[in-house]
């Protein structure tokens, strides 16, 4: 699956099963949905930083970007990811629709507005000091746009005075299963394990939902929701956390399950939860690929986990906390498996049957961890992170809880849509699984 020279500016590749499945889904909500793709990754930064010509040096670290890592200006056709050489007309060009000045107050108020996109595109907002980066599933995913803040900010600050494209294709992400040298074909026994991992995800969901609220018309506006701790809970969950060997990730989601719990729909399988939470996998790839030198890149699985309720919040966080932790940092053939897994999943979104499934209804789990692991809070040249948030739009199906923690506060970020849920029951959801959170570690 390697990146092939197709004609003087082409190069292309197949997609691999995560860039298949969330292309496919993309295309497929856009159909309908009036160009609104499912999943698309957003995130907000609030810079504070006194520079002269501000605009001008935020668009040539946007250039530079793509000369480092020019996977942040691939296009998906078909099944294959593919990527332009660009000569001066098609880099201007490329600017001008990625690169956008607005006039919005705030990025709440251009998130309202936003319109259909082909390509990662990057939003300056002077009223709010804001910048907001926009890109689909299938170019990046949440610790790879943590990964691109460093290294835009980082180019920011020591720009590059002579970019010449021509050589950047060198530096297109592979994908995973060749970075480690794995068969594209599975063996028997491979096989048998990755359909059996699908399988077992497939015959669960929907497991135990909150009361859904759709409206008549369907889809409504992609919304999230945040609740922000402040730095002295947060202090206070951590210490809690160590104490008891757990991690605060485990304990986030146990909380969260048991808040779903309290506001289930009776008529939902109220004896289950059934989910696939998010693995970052950079930290198994080898140098340079799991560095931010390739964080435009889709390197994490989804892996399903199923557990029996009712059970106690500390039944909850033993199982998570043995899911997370053994998953795959305690085995390594999930690895390989990874691949063949996701393509079973690239495979089942193509069929018919798949959207005419009932979705689930809780919240798609994603932890990011500390962000400051993968960026900075402040850069040379004076530049200053004031505040980030990242989330992704829920056009159709299963709404995402994202959190993590920045500048010492532990972060909520619910992503759901309004035509599905309402914004109180949102709010609702996260002070309940505060409240359980602290109230179960004594970190009042």
């Amino acid at each position: 699956m390697a990146w092939i020279k197709v004609s003087d500016d082409r190069w292309e590749r197949p997609v691999d099963g995560l860039e298949g499945y969330y292309s496919v889904m993309a295309s497929v909500t856009a159909g309908a949905h009036e160009g609104r793709e499912n999943y698309t990754i957003f995130s907000t930064l609030k810079l504070k930083w006194d520079s002269p010509d501000i605009t001008s040096s935020l668009e040539h670290a946007w250039k530079q970007m793509r000369f480092e890592q020019p996977q942040l200006a691939t296009t998906i056709e078909g099944s294959k990811k593919v990527y332009r050489v660009p000569d001066e007309t098609t880099l201007q060009e490329w600017l001008a629709s990625t690169f956008i000045v607005s006039s919005a107050s705030s990025a709440e108020e251009l998130y309202q507005s936003i319109s259909p996109f082909k390509q990662a595109t990057l939003y300056y907002l002077p009223r709010s000091s804001e910048l907001v980066v926009r890109a689909h599933h299938y170019t990046i995913d949440g610790t790879g746009i943590i990964l691109f803040w460093h290294s835009y900010l980082s180019a920011l600050a020591a720009p590059k005075t002579d970019i010449r494209f021509g050589d950047e294709q060198a530096r297109l992400a592979p994908v995973m299963e060749d970075i480690f040298g794995f068969s594209a074909s599975p063996t028997q026994a491979q096989m048998g394990k990755a359909n059996a991992l699908f399988m077992s995800y497939v015959e669960s969901v929907p497991g135990i939902c909150p009361v859904a609220q759709a409206s008549a018309a369907g889809s409504g506006t992609c919304q999230n929701a945040e609740l922000v701790f402040s730095i002295a809970t947060t202090e206070a969950l951590i210490k809690a956390c160590k104490e008891k060997n757990i991690s605060v990730t485990a304990a986030v989601h146990a909380a969260y399950i048991k808040a779903i719990e309290k506001h289930a729909d009776p008529q939902s399988k109220v004896t289950q939860y059934a989910t696939a939470a998010q693995f970052n996998l950079r930290p198994y790839l080898p140098e340079p690929y799991n560095s931010c030198r390739y964080g435009v890149s889709v390197y994490f699985s989804p892996l399903p986990y199923v557990v029996n309720l009712p059970a106690s919040y500390g039944d909850l966080v033993q199982s998570l906390q043995q899911y997370y932790k053994t998953s795959f940092k305690e085995n390594p053939g999930m690895l390989e498996l990874k691949g063949h897994f996701t393509n079973l999943m690239f495979r089942a979104v193509q069929s018919p049957e798949f959207f005419t499934r009932p979705a689930p209804r809780d919240a798609m789990v994603s932890s990011l961890g500390i962000l400051e692991r993968h960026m900075q809070t402040e850069y040379d040249s004076g530049i200053k992170v004031v505040d980030l948030k990242i989330g992704i739009d829920v056009v159709v199906g299963t709404s995402a809880f994202l959190f993590y923690t920045f500048r010492e506060q532990l972060r909520f970020n619910y992503c759901f849509n309004d035509g599905f849920e309402k914004l109180q029951d949102i709010k609702t959801y996260l002070e309940e699984t505060k409240s359980i959170l602290t109230n179960e570690l004594g970190a009042l």
